[in-house]
């Protein structure tokens, strides 16, 4: 093991006391079991049927061919692990992490762990990569300038006094005791160290990183440790935040911003939350047991449950390598997971689609309209449904919505 049991068990508790962990009773729980195991001796016997039986509680009957949930669990162990050595390790003597394929912990002094130092390959890879990581840090940054100016040029109007249709819109949320909660999507990308920031959008996942052809030839090219990172989001979603911030804030005093890598579900279960951004860079959107009839997939909007004269499937338009193109955006209310409280969820593929459900969701004239849809469709009875998802159509120049225009919604039972 090369590190003293009791350095060991430390460790392990520095870990369960983390903020990274904090909220991750799963995964607390998997990493306490492991670790027993492990410094025991005994992990190397054990399999995935036994790990789901002792530490997830499974029956007898329990299938890992059919049931997922200890490859699932460990994969994003392996992810919170990542995750804390990133950003809380502070003079740890010790580094924990769990091998792919095995079902133990391995205890290593954390120097040990360090890449060499060297300067980088200056062969083919290194020449081809190194303009896309520039770009990649031109691009974010070019992201940041346009959500602040987007959010400057719409905070008048956010702060402008409710319309009785925004009132309609918000009142399940605004009315509630619950505390109120606004989520921004982070997408994952893989932090080297020495270099910088790589993203692959096929990589949404710390366990995808190790399927993704882009990150490997990073690896090879970089010859340095990768890390997860969440600390970036687009500029539709930044400038989404910025809008409902400013409504949201005249009426619930506690309302709270927070970024989905560290949203916990205790939260979930004890607010309402409005989440921003697509399910992939929304975790618990998920994992959740929402039963949606009209869902985002990676090239357009697909509509389970098609009423006369709806479309199946709406396909988006992006020109590539370009910020221009036309895109279709979800807005989903729905009914929590723990049957009390509410969700709401603003989608789309393209960020600027992300920021046109805000502006639907904020601006009187547009809030007027979808509350006029919302009340005449059959069977409404000239009422704005509880929950409900909308979709929307989204032109888009230069990564800044510039026509939006309703297609069709769904009223969903309670």
């Amino acid at each position: 093991m090369g590190v003293e049991v009791l350095a060991a068990r430390a460790q392990v508790e520095r870990l369960l006391a983390s903020k990274t962990f904090e909220g991750s009773e799963v995964h607390r729980h998997l990493l306490q079991y492991l670790s027993e195991k492990s410094l025991a001796g005994e992990a190397d016997r054990l399999k995935e049927y036994t790990v789901g039986l002792e530490a997830f509680g499974k029956p007898s009957t329990y299938d890992p061919k059919h049931d997922s949930i200890v490859r699932l669990q460990l994969g994003r162990l392996r992810q919170k692990l990542a995750v804390y050595y990133q950003n809380e390790a502070n003079g740890d003597d010790v580094l924990v992490s769990v091998p792919k394929g095995a079902f133990k912990l391995i205890f290593e002094p954390r120097l040990a762990h360090a890449a060499p130092v060297r300067k980088p390959d200056t062969g083919a890879w290194w020449l081809r990569l190194l303009p896309v990581v520039v770009v990649l840090a031109i691009l974010w940054a070019a992201t940041a300038t346009v959500a602040l100016v987007r959010a400057q040029r719409w905070a008048a109007p956010a702060q402008a006094s409710w319309s009785p249709e925004l009132e309609e819109l918000w009142a399940p949320m605004t009315e509630s005791s619950r505390p109120l909660l606004v989520c921004l999507g982070t997408p994952m990308f893989v932090r080297f160290p020495k270099f910088g920031f790589f993203r692959d959008p096929k990589a949404n996942d710390w366990a995808d990183t190790e399927k993704s052809e882009r990150i490997a030839a990073a690896k090879r090219a970089f010859d340095d440790q990768t890390l997860p990172s969440y600390n970036f989001t687009g500029a539709g979603e930044a400038s989404a935040a910025v809008l409902l911030a400013k409504l949201l804030s005249t009426r619930k005093q506690d309302l709270q911003v927070t970024r989905s890598n560290i949203l916990s579900w205790q939260q979930v279960a004890a607010d309402n939350v409005v989440f921003i951004g697509p399910p992939k860079f929304n975790v618990q959107l998920q994992a959740t047991a929402l039963t949606e009839e009209i869902v985002v997939e990676p090239t357009g909007i697909r509509n389970r449950k098609p009423r006369p004269g709806e479309p199946e499937f709406l396909e988006d338009h992006v020109q590539p390598g370009t910020a221009e193109g036309v895109t279709h955006a979800l807005i989903t209310r729905s009914q929590a997971p723990s049957g009390d409280g509410e969700l709401l969820v603003l989608a789309g593929n393209a960020s600027a689609d992300t920021l046109a459900a805000a502006e639907w969701l904020t601006q009187p004239w547009h809030a007027k309209e979808l509350v006029n849809r919302l009340r005449s469709a059959p069977g409404a009875g000239g009422k704005v449904p509880r929950h409900f998802q909308i979709v929307l159509k989204v032109a888009f120049h230069q990564g800044i919505p510039v026509e939006t225009s309703y297609v069709f919604h769904h009223a969903l039972a309670r």
